[in-house]
């Protein structure tokens, strides 16, 4: 029999729903599982929130009530996503005591499709780097070696699915900082496409709008090789199909000039963010 922490967010809402489980039952497995980890996965974690959210997701089971595709699943959020009933702290000390008046739109749906808040994630300061070693909150640790880094900015959400503290959690990505950790803690991340209006100012420096038939995309002559992977191979090949021209070249210096135009754009864009209350 599988341990109910080991349930992933579509089986645990399948035994939820079935009446295999209680969603009560799955929150307790997770805070045990939770109080016993090293890993300083979360910021914010309250016990007794849950588990009176986790007996109202029950409850509407139990009426008969009509039940979205997450309902009673607990999932943990990154502590930069707004959410109105726990503080959002950026992982920074300066929003310790931050409570937003709503739910960013992603966590209201969420909610939307029952799903409830199992606890707020660890995360680089600010979501400024790989690491997650957080000088405010500790840094967040990899779940296959406490020792060893599990990756930025959003370590504490991969930390958590990797060591089955959670089913399923969210984090926020403009240059790496949900696939750097997943890939740290070995698991499945996935980064949407975003639509460019759509995205943060600081975010766009990263992004490209896209493009019709017949657009020339840059590609590195390294992976491009006879010798390169299937899985590389693969969408180069799609491009062309879809008649997009590929052109190989590798630019000098490539690092040097990423750290010369990266972070400087993204934090003088932070600065103005903040200044006109967008932050």
């Amino acid at each position: 029999m599988v341990a109910l922490f080991e349930l992933g967010a579509r089986r645990a809402a399948d035994a939820i729903r079935n009446g295999e489980q209680t969603t009560e039952a799955l929150a307790e497995a997770l805070l045990a599982r939770c109080a016993a980890s090293p890993l300083n996965a979360f910021i914010s974690l309250e016990a007794e929130r849950l588990r009176a959210a986790a007996r109202a997701a029950d409850k509407r089971r139990q009426r008969g009530e009509r039940l979205g595709p997450l309902h009673g699943v607990p999932l943990a959020l990154k502590d930069n996503i707004d959410t109105a009933d726990f503080p959002t702290t950026g992982g920074t000390p300066a929003l310790a005591a931050h409570r937003p008046k709503r739910n960013a739109p992603i966590v209201q749906r969420l909610l939307d499709a029952g799903a409830i808040v199992l606890g707020k994630t660890n995360l680089q300061e600010l979501a400024y780097g790989p690491t997650n070693n957080n000088a405010a909150f500790g840094p967040a640790r990899n779940p296959y070696d406490p020792t060893r880094i599990p990756g930025g900015s959003s370590g504490g959400s991969a930390a958590a699915v990797a060591a089955r503290l959670a089913p399923a959690a969210l984090g926020t990505d403009t240059g790496g900082s949900i696939r750097v950790p997943a890939a740290l803690c070995g698991i499945t991340s996935m980064r949407p496409t975003a639509s460019l209006p759509a995205v943060p100012p600081r975010s766009r420096p990263l992004l490209s709008k896209g493009c019709a038939s017949g657009c020339r995309a840059a590609i590195s002559g390294k992976i491009s090789t006879p010798s390169s992977p299937r899985f590389l191979k693969q969408p180069l090949a799609r491009l062309r199909e879809a008649g997009v021209v590929l052109v190989e070249g590798d630019v000098a210096n490539v690092a040097a000039l990423d750290a010369a135009a990266g972070f400087p754009i993204m934090l003088y864009e932070t600065v103005i963010e903040l200044i006109s209350g967008r932050a």
